[in-house]
């Protein structure tokens, strides 16, 4: 599964944004990523990403 749909699996009113280390870039996703965090989505994002790499803010 990838990450865009991951996140549209959990739509919700909290904007997605991504942030890379590398270049120290953010991208704020389009309102269709827009999420509902939850302890089941953090798990799976955090999986896919690596641990420690997903903040809500």
């Amino acid at each position: 599964m990838q990450l865009k749909q991951l996140l549209q699996l959990h739509p919700g009113p909290l904007a997605t944004v991504l942030f890379y280390e590398s270049t120290g870039k953010l991208l704020a996703l389009s309102d269709r990523y827009s999420i509902k965090p939850s302890p089941d989505l953090l798990r799976e994002m955090e999986q896919m990403l690596g641990q420690d790499t997903v903040k809500i803010r």
